[in-house]
C-alpha cells in the first residue's frame, strides 16, 4: 500500500506544530500556574543585595580622634569669646574723685554714658548724629554760679555745642532738683563707631566742666574744675 501521511502523533514540518508528548515519556506535564509559582519561589529565596553607603566607614580610633578635634575647636571658640567680651569696657573706674568742690559748688557724682538720639526731643543735635555722649550731673551743695560742660573727642576736639546750667541753693534752676542731665549735639553717626568705642582702652572722649560765678559769667569768668573720661556703657 502507498504511503497514507503522517499519523496523528507525528511532527508536520510544514506547520511548525510541537510533536505531542506521550502521556508516559516521563516529562512532568506542569500547569502554567505551578511554574509561575515556583519562579516566585526562587526569586524569593535570591538574597536582596544591600545598596552601597555613601557614608565614609570610621574606625574606632578615627572617633577617637574626631572627638579630640571637636572638643579643641569648642575650646577655641569658647577662648575667643571670652578675649572678645573682656576687651568690651562697659564700665570704667572712676578718673575722678568725687566729691568736686568748686568756688561756688559740690558736684556729689556725675555719671556718663552714651544714648540714641531722639529727634523730637533733641532738636539741637547735629542732622547726621545717631549716638550722643551724655551725662546726669548731681549737686551735693552749692551756693549761686553756673557750670558750662564740654564734650571732647579722642583727638581733643570739642564736639558739638557746650550746655551751660546755674545753680543756687544746691539745685539746679532748670530742674529745681539737685539733679540734672546733659548731652552732646554730636557724637556718633553710626553704630559701628559706638561699637568701636566699646572696645577702646586708651583713647576715650571726656566731659569737661567749667565755673562760673554768678547766673550770667562771661566766658573769662569760668575755669575748669574737672575732666572726667565717657564711659562706653549705653543707656
Amino acid at each position: 500500500m502507498g504511503d497514507l501521511g503522517p499519523g496523528e502523533d507525528q511532527f508536520v514540518a510544514e506547520t511548525g506544530d510541537p510533536i505531542p508528548v506521550e502521556p508516559d515519556s516521563g516529562i512532568p506535564q506542569d500547569s502554567v500556574e505551578e511554574r509561575r509559582r515556583r519562579g516566585d519561589e526562587l526569586l524569593e529565596s535570591v538574597p536582596e543585595e544591600k545598596a552601597p553607603s555613601i557614608l565614609p566607614k570610621y574606625s574606632r580610633t578615627d572617633f577617637l580622634w574626631l572627638s579630640a578635634l571637636g572638643l579643641a575647636l569648642v575650646g577655641v571658640i569658647s577662648i575667643a569669646l571670652r578675649l572678645f567680651f573682656n576687651d568690651i569696657n562697659t564700665s570704667l573706674t572712676d578718673d575722678v574723685d568725687f566729691p568736686v568742690k568748686g568756688d561756688n559748688v559740690v558736684i556729689k557724682k556725675i555719671e556718663t554714658y552714651w544714648r540714641e538720639i531722639d529727634r523730637e526731643k533733641d532738636t539741637s543735635v547735629q542732622l547726621n548724629t545717631k549716638f550722643i555722649p551724655a551725662a546726669e550731673v548731681m549737686l551735693k551743695s552749692s551756693e549761686e554760679g553756673s557750670l558750662r560742660f564740654f564734650f571732647e573727642n579722642p583727638e581733643g576736639d570739642l564736639v558739638g555745642d557746650s550746655v551751660t546750667l546755674t545753680f543756687s541753693g544746691g539745685n539746679f534752676h532748670e530742674t529745681g532738683e539737685k539733679k540734672a542731665g546733659i548731652h552732646a549735639t554730636g557724637g556718633f553717626e553710626d553704630l559701628g563707631d559706638y561699637n568701636e568705642y566699646l572696645t577702646e582702652k586708651i583713647h576715650f572722649w571726656h566731659l569737661i566742666v567749667v565755673e562760673g560765678s554768678g547766673l550770667q559769667p562771661g566766658g573769662s569768668d569760668f575755669k575748669e574744675i574737672m575732666r572726667m573720661r565717657v564711659s562706653p556703657r549705653r543707656r
